[in-house]
């Protein structure tokens, strides 16, 4: 609301006492002569300010009874904003929110405000909106653009609540709250999936935004929700990030494939988002040997067998090779544990749903990516996991060409943490 100073300052007691010429006891805030005659109770100002845009008495007394729901704040203050006249004075705001809040109780606290999402909205705004942008030029997009698309598409709305709710799972002080937080988290994510769903086959441009606003959040809650580790068998843990890489090419699958969709995209306030600068780093050593030996081991396989997949896996080194030079360009952000398996060929995802060591070898090596990227709430679980399954399923042919990655994850002494 605008403020504009006062005409006057008035004396002590209020103005019906005043005019009664009776003493005023300055009750707040109603005196007892006021009280007792239900007349209004009304105070000069003793500061320097008075809101600008205040309701009439006829207003105050219509909130929450004719002002959209009995007993709604929010619809009541709303509606009083558009018929509110310059008069009453920065007390009686709170006078009213007081009657509110008393007269009102039950019905406010059960059928109007939520506290828990308004908790998550907090959460997203100042916090989790950080996890998908990657710059200073794509906050404002994700912190306020995407919470305003929110608003009038509900299954974007619950991606925002749901994915603010499980990075307070896994990252809030509280560690007896952390389950509730989960709780939500699915609640949430199970509407919004509901939702999106049936919009999948309808893209548009009223709804093209939300559409990809949520495609980015669904992959980074499908990425950081916490699994039960399966500690006998390791091959839970790929069979889990399989899943999150056909979810993640999925998704991306759907929203790029309209020509319109993405024309629209890039020229509207989203485009930033889209326009990834691509940044390569220069390769430290150690990794550009890694990256020989995987080529190299490429190609035995080939003279080995020769219905060994040479392109797709010369294909996947060559993915890891570009992403690894963006991590030591400088780049942190999500984008890469995204690109990386939008950029695998299709056969690749055969190979690793049919086991194949070297497929295998390759995971454990994304593993790396995701230890490199800034927001490590989502990855921290799942890299180590997959680093640590990876090396329990490959026999000793095979262990060579993932300890470079095994180093990187786990440290030095990665044998101590695998039982050797």
């Amino acid at each position: 609301m605008a403020l504009r100073r006062p005409h006057r300052k008035s004396r002590h007691g209020c103005a019906e006492c005043k005019r009664r010429r009776v003493k005023c006891d300055e009750g707040r805030p109603s005196c007892s002569n006021c009280a007792k005659r239900h007349s209004e109770c009304e105070y000069g100002s003793s500061t320097s300010l008075l809101w600008a845009n205040e309701e009439s008495p006829a207003t105050r007394s219509s909130l929450g009874s004719d002002s959209g729901q009995p007993g709604d704040p929010a619809s009541g203050l709303a509606h009083s904003a558009s018929t509110s006249t310059p008069r009453t004075e920065a007390a009686d705001s709170f006078k009213i929110l007081s009657q509110l809040g008393s007269e009102n109780a039950e019905t406010s606290t059960a059928s109007t405000l939520n506290l828990h999402d308004l908790e998550l909205i907090m959460q997203w705004c100042t916090t989790t909106f950080h996890t998908l942008s990657r710059s200073e030029r794509t906050d404002p997009i994700w912190r306020d653009l995407v919470p305003k698309e929110a608003l009038s598409h509900p299954f974007l709305m619950h991606g925002i609540l749901a994915l603010s709710a499980l990075h307070l799972a896994r990252t809030g002080p509280e560690l007896s709250q952390r389950p509730s937080y989960l709780n939500r988290a699915v609640a949430h994510q199970n509407q919004a999936l509901a939702l999106f769903r049936g919009m999948l086959g309808d893209v548009k441009e009223s709804n093209a935004k939300a559409m990809f606003a949520f495609a980015g959040i669904v992959v980074i809650y499908t990425f950081a929700f916490p699994h039960t580790p399966d500690t006998q068998d390791p091959w839970s843990c790929i069979d889990d990030l399989y899943q999150v890489l056909v979810l993640t090419r999925g998704v991306q699958q759907v929203i790029r494939a309209p020509r319109d969709f993405r024309d629209f995209l890039w020229l509207s306030s989203f485009g930033p988002v889209l326009q990834v600068l691509e940044v390569r780093g220069t390769m430290p050593e150690d990794a550009s040997v890694m990256l020989r030996r995987l080529h190299e081991a490429n190609e035995v396989c080939k003279t080995r067998n020769v219905d060994h997949e040479l392109e797709v896996y010369g294909d996947a080194i060559a993915n890891l090779e570009e992403m690894l030079s963006w991590c030591y360009g400088g780049m942190r952000a999500n984008t890469i544990a995204g690109r990386w398996a939008i950029r695998l060929p299709a056969r690749f995802m055969e190979l690793l749903r049919e086991r194949d060591p070297l497929a295998l070898v390759m995971l454990a090596h994304y593993g790396v990516l995701l230890q490199y990227l800034e927001h490590r709430w989502c990855f921290d679980e799942l890299c180590v996991r997959v680093s640590k399954a990876v090396w329990a399923i490959l026999d000793e042919q095979w262990r060579p060409l993932v300890e470079w990655a095994m180093k990187e994850i786990l440290g030095d002494n990665f044998l101590e943490q695998v039982g050797g």
